[in-house]
Order: C-alpha cells, then structure tokens, then sequence
C-alpha cells in the first residue's frame, strides 16, 4: 500500500501516528516505551527506516498533546483530550 507520492504506507508519519495512537489508547492504563510502541506497530522490526517512522511518530503526537511521558521517562500514556476523543469518536 502506498499513500501520496507513492510512500509505502509503513513509512508515512501520519499512518504511523494513527497506529501508536489507537495502541495507546487501548492499552490504557498500561503505559509502553517508545521503542515498544515502535515495534508493536512495525511489521519488520529490523526495518530501521519504519522504527523511525514510528518514533517520528511519538513526538508529533507529543507536540501535538495527543501523548505524553509520565515523569519524563519513555512509558507513554495518553493524554485526557486524546482519550475524550475517542471516547467521542466512537461512542
């Protein structure tokens, strides 16, 4: 699958983002590291150019308060807005 430009979905920040998102918000409240989450949503772990992606990934989501790090360690949880979004979204 690609997606505009002919990027191969797996290296596109926005599809990566989506993943790490929706993985978050359903392991809430278990709270994964980056490189966990990286790897839960990369289909080849050895694939370093998708492991970034997802990475990349993270800190938009971060940026944007979607996600944050609880005590500024690397478990990641996801934050009120992002979860009332969901909430809404699929209720």
């Amino acid at each position: 699958m690609t997606v505009d430009g002919g990027r191969p979905a797996k290296y596109d920040p926005e599809v990566a983002a989506h993943a790490i998102l929706l993985e978050v918000i359903e392991q809430h409240p278990t709270r994964l590291t980056v490189d966990e989450l990286a790897l839960r949503i990369t289909a080849y772990p050895d694939d370093r150019r998708a492991v970034e992606t997802a990475r990349q990934a993270v800190r938009e989501l971060r940026r944007e308060c979607l996600v944050r790090y609880r005590n500024d360690d690397q478990l990641v949880e996801p934050t009120q807005a992002a979860l009332r979004a969901y909430e809404l979204l699929t209720a």
